[in-house]
């Protein structure tokens, strides 16, 4: 806008420099002929900046008005042949000198943006190239973190299954009043959890591809709050299902993204622990299926809500940071996005778009 106002005021600044030459020039007495001389030779320099700034146009019309504002002058000293004529060849070198300047002005202008813009597709073309390089490298690096969780989930999960079942097998013949007994529970609720912590492991660095089928949006939502009601029941949360009709079959994943609900709703239900409301909504959003989750818990953390869907964020004592990123990875295999936000009137709300059609 600055550079804007001030190519405005450049013509402004152009004619009050003629002016003050043209005043000097009228008001210097014949008898100081050097001062005459350098006076007239003043006028180039706003012919020249006008050719420069504006072109062949603006070198030209500079170059005029020079020569119409000089003219009165010339008028009153036509007597003197000679300096006529020398006055007369001074003008068409106004001409002469403005035209050259504004066209190589020009050219150079033609030439300088040809660059720029050279260099401007040359940048995008470098931040096409590296943006590849590094997803080739990022899918490199995935493909190999996959094939070593593969290999780990594998060493973990056959410890994790004789603990439990051993546990199980001691649990039948330990009383429930028995005093050991709480301490078998604890092995069989620790194995379970860490069975899930390297299954979020896994689907995080080995995600198949999404198996895309016509899909009912209700029948989703529906499933996945019988999955969570339980749960919901146990910490005194109400669940609300809004789900718009009609609403046309969606092409998509369905147990992906019924992991994907459950994950979302699960996490809002621990976001409540005292209770509250949690809303599943579905519907059309222009040329997208909108499948929302609404709590009334506390909100989102401000210190991780830049990188809540990165892998490893969790504000939980007790979890591993993945579900939220998984949720994330198979959202944009669907070819849509996920966002969340703060709810309007508290709480927090996650919004996932997918697309209609494909």
């Amino acid at each position: 806008m600055k550079a804007g106002r001030e190519r405005d005021l450049k013509p402004w600044w152009l004619l009050a420099g003629i002016i003050v030459i043209t005043f000097l020039h009228y008001n210097t007495s014949t008898h100081y002929l050097l001062l005459h001389e350098i006076y007239q030779r003043l006028y180039y320099i706003p012919i020249i900046y006008a050719a420069y700034s504006y072109g062949l146009r603006g070198g030209l019309a500079a170059a005029v008005l020079s020569t119409l504002i000089y003219l009165p002058h010339l008028a009153q000293h036509s007597d003197n042949r000679v300096y006529a004529i020398n006055q007369y060849a001074e003008m068409i070198l106004f001409q002469v000198v403005g035209a050259v300047t504004g066209l190589l002005a020009g050219a150079e202008r033609r030439e300088r943006q040809k660059y720029e813009q050279t260099a401007v597709e040359l940048q995008r073309a470098y931040d096409e190239l590296r943006s590849t390089v590094d997803q080739l490298l990022l899918a490199d690096r995935h493909a190999s973190l996959g094939q070593m969780s593969a290999a780990i989930v594998h060493e973990i999960r056959n410890p994790l299954g004789a603990i439990h079942g051993a546990a199980e097998a001691l649990e039948s013949t330990v009383p429930p009043e028995h005093e050991k007994a709480e301490f078998l529970t604890i092995i069989k609720r620790e194995a379970e959890r860490l069975n899930g912590l390297v299954t979020d492991f896994l689907q995080f660095a080995r995600p198949r591809s999404p198996e895309l089928l016509p899909t009912p949006p209700r029948e989703i939502v529906e499933s996945v709050v019988k999955l969570a009601s339980k749960q919901a029941e146990q910490t005194r949360v109400k669940i609300a299902v809004d789900v718009a009709e009609p609403l046309p079959l969606v092409l998509l994943d369905a147990e992906q993204m019924k992991q994907v609900l459950l994950n979302l709703i699960l996490n809002a239900i621990e976001a409540m622990p005292e209770g509250g409301q949690l809303t599943i909504s579905a519907g059309q959003r222009g040329e997208d299926l909108s499948l929302a989750v609404r709590d009334t818990g506390k909100g989102i953390d401000p210190t991780v809500r830049e990188k809540l869907f990165s892998p490893f964020v969790t504000t939980k004592t007790r979890g591993t940071g993945l579900g939220l990123a998984i949720a994330h990875r198979l959202v944009t295999q669907h070819g849509g996005r996920i966002e969340a936000v703060d709810g309007e009137n508290g709480g927090a709300l996650v919004d996932i778009r997918l697309p209609l059609k494909r």
